[in-house]
């Protein structure tokens, strides 16, 4: 939402996870979007963003970026409405019929599909399509991100041509949530189990599918042509589907550029250099068309690599790090309205997030932290740091590496393209000690932060996004604990994963959270039709030129 690996188009695509399901999903109109008479069909909608996407196929798909496109491309059976409001927070129907018949004490899921939706290719969706998905998500060749959130999974079975069960190990309260997510679109049958597909076109069941991918060099997304707006099962979701093509292009380029080409209407979606916020919202205004911030459950975070020599066993480095880090800086280097500073995992607006004051928001604690850096939990006083090249990536890197020189340690910062950074660190053995990473929430719940991001049982050879390594050392019972907040439900749960939020943060330290952030977005003047939605960002199939 990677819960997703933050990589936001706006903040140069390089932050956040995987997109706020429920309580950012409700967006604001964009220019000329309540002038019906200004709406045209057609036309081509033009990203710019400076990196590639991680993947496009939706079983490996994680960057947010990556995720606006599946919004648009794929089908799944469960989604959070593209609308502004209330609506927006409740979980409706896709390509399934209506919500699930739940049996076997909460733990079988039974859902029928519509009939009718075909595949750019001219296959019909049925329920085995989706099975592929769930069959691709388990394999372990394939190491799927998606494998992470289904531990709970017993199995996958079709009833006939449109049915399908889905039954779990335990009672699950967030699985219809989790299958909101791209992971779980319908595939072709012929996709392999295995191995990615990522040559273009890829057959897809939504209003558009992938005709192109050049690889760190562009894409081209078109109209599904099976897709009938006019006509059920398409007519009830809704969908404008106003433009005929969606390019994305400007990898490696220069946001400075990236902003003028919007400015100039050589492009409709841009990013733009982040010192550059307060300017564009003096000009445009706020939330008034040209520029557009939304409230986001995004955190970015630095984190320690508990499995490394450094920090393994090491808390009171840990804790050390976390009262040195200047989260004031760190914060403004992600430019005007981007976020709110924090010291905790949950971010600010989700529930189960209570304000603890654990760290300092205001500046370093150089003092505590000298006081637990002592020379035998400095180990020798050398550290790694993995970080991204771009936008906020150098100057956060920079700070961290003068507030922990404070205390002792000397950091090496070895700087990549956000998605090699991001491939590196998410390699299980990888000999790094820090990394700065970022997590937009897959859909509106703790667990998608807590457990996803925390719970070293998930830890894979590769993809992983628990980039911390952290499997429960300093907190007591905590693979108990993050299971029976799981389970919980109502005020209940939201209080089991406040206490987990204090209790891992003030404890163990696995990680340094310092933004809890929003999403900001500049358009082209022809742009409207703007809704967000917190799990995908930009509603591509609603968008249109004016």
């Amino acid at each position: 939402m990677k819960g997703r690996f933050s990589f936001s188009v706006v903040m140069a695509l390089l932050g956040v996870s995987l997109l706020v399901a429920a309580t950012a999903a409700g967006g604001t109109t964009g220019p000329s979007a309540s002038d019906k008479q200004a709406v045209k069909k057609g036309g081509t909608y033009r990203i710019l963003g400076t990196s590639d996407f991680d993947h496009l196929d939706p079983a490996l798909s994680y960057f947010t970026h990556s995720w606006n496109w599946q919004g648009a491309t794929q089908l799944r059976m469960y989604y959070y409405p593209y609308v502004k409001g209330a609506a927006s927070q409740r979980i409706a129907p896709m390509a399934a019929t209506g919500l699930p018949r739940v049996s076997n004490g909460g733990k079988t899921y039974t859902i029928t599909i519509k009939r009718g939706f075909k595949f750019s290719n001219g296959q019909n969706v049925t329920a085995a399509n989706f099975k592929r998905a769930f069959d691709r998500a388990v394999n372990a060749k394939l190491q799927s991100p998606a494998s992470s959130f289904l531990d709970d999974l017993a199995s996958v079975r079709t009833q006939g041509a449109l049915g399908l069960q889905i039954t779990l190990k335990r009672v699950a309260p967030d699985f219809l949530a989790r299958i909101t997510m791209p992971f779980f679109s319908a595939v072709p049958t012929s996709f392999p189990l295995d191995a990615e597909v990522d040559k273009g076109p890829i057959a897809s069941a939504g209003p558009y599918y992938v005709q192109e991918w050049n690889k760190k060099t562009s894409a081209l997304a078109v109209r599904n042509p099976n897709w009938k707006n006019n006509v059920e099962p398409f007519k009830s979701l809704g969908f404008a589907n106003n433009v005929d093509r969606i390019t994305y292009s400007g990898i490696g380029g220069d946001l400075a550029t990236h902003r003028l080409q919007c400015e100039r209407n050589e492009a409709d979606l841009c990013g733009f250099p982040t010192t550059q916020a307060k300017e564009l919202a003096d000009k445009y205004g706020v939330n008034k068309g040209r520029f557009q911030v939304d409230q986001d459950l995004l955190v970015w975070r630095v984190d320690l690599n508990n499995e490394q020599p450094l920090f393994k066993n090491n808390a009171p480095l840990r804790k050390a790090v976390l009262h040195a880090l200047d989260r004031r800086f760190m914060t403004a280097q992600h430019g005007f309205l981007a976020g709110k500073r924090t010291d905790q995992f949950i971010p600010y607006g989700m529930g189960g997030f209570k304000e603890h004051d654990i760290y300092s928001l205001k500046g370093p604690n150089y003092a505590k932290a000298k006081s637990l850096a002592t020379p035998g939990a400095l180990r020798g006083g050398k550290a790694v740091f993995y970080a991204f090249n771009r936008a906020q990536g150098p100057p956060v890197a920079q700070s961290v590496q003068f507030n922990l020189k404070q205390i002792g340690l000397d950091v090496e910062i070895k700087l990549f393209d956000r998605v090699v950074q991001n491939t590196k660190a998410a390699t299980r053995g990888e000999a790094f000690d820090i990394t700065h990473e970022g997590w937009h929430a897959d859909y509106p719940d703790p667990a998608n932060f807590i457990n996803v991001l925390l719970d070293g049982r998930r830890l894979q050879a590769e993809n992983n996004v628990n980039t911390s390594y952290f499997s429960g050392a300093g907190v007591q019972n905590w693979t108990q604990k993050l299971d029976a907040a799981y389970s919980a439900s109502g005020a209940e749960r939201l209080n089991l994963y406040a206490a987990l939020d204090r209790d891992v943060m003030a404890n163990a330290a696995p990680t340094a959270p310092y933004i809890s952030g929003t999403s900001r977005r500049l358009f082209g003047p022809e742009v409207g039709c703007y809704v967000a939605n917190g799990q995908v960002g930009t509603v591509i199939v609603n968008i249109c030129k004016t």
